[in-house]
């Protein structure tokens, strides 16, 4: 009888396996998985689908394009200041908006990754800023005014959705 029992004890824990384990998983079908949209809103709203390309972007020239330009005057704090350029061969045209909403024209040019802007002022005083473009989607270079010479960085700003477009610390929201 005891040799019955330790047969039974040592078979249990095989038999109690068996049972545990579950029957083979079958080929699990992409339509069953659960879909969990990962969101930072509270209300639980879907995450927003990536970005695509536009049809602007697509048959981009050279830089044409909307730039953001950063400009640290005293080295302490950020100015933003946007370039809205039109490239046609080497021959640059647009509008330069500056930290009070004012359009000024500007013209330049493209030299390989040379870059000249020059924007024209109402009281006939002229900006200057000259860069080296990094692609087509950074610019780094001195803009010069008649009683100052500032380093400014500039950064291609495609337009997905006009909200994309806003940067943090521009003074456009909370």
């Amino acid at each position: 009888m005891a040799a019955l029992c330790a047969a039974f004890a040592a078979a249990a824990p095989a038999q109690t396996l068996a049972r545990a384990t579950p029957p083979p998983a079958q080929a699990i079908q992409p339509e069953t998985l659960p879909t969990a949209t990962p969101s930072l809103h509270p209300t639980g709203s879907p995450t927003p689908a990536p970005p695509t390309e536009s049809e602007a972007d697509k048959n981009r020239v050279g830089i044409t394009g909307v730039w953001e330009v950063q400009i640290q005057p005293d080295g302490g704090h950020t100015v933003y200041t946007h370039f809205k350029l039109s490239q046609m061969g080497t021959a640059l045209t647009g509008e330069y908006l500056d930290t009070n909403g004012k359009h000024y024209p500007l013209a330049g040019s493209v030299d390989g990754k040379n870059v000249r802007i020059v924007v024209s002022k109402p009281d006939g005083t002229t900006v200057t800023f000259t860069a080296a473009v990094d692609g087509t989607t950074d610019m780094l270079g001195m803009m010069e005014t008649p009683k100052s010479q500032i380093v400014f960085t500039a950064a291609y700003r495609p337009k997905y959705k006009w909200l994309d477009n806003i940067a943090p610390g521009t003074g456009m929201g909370p």
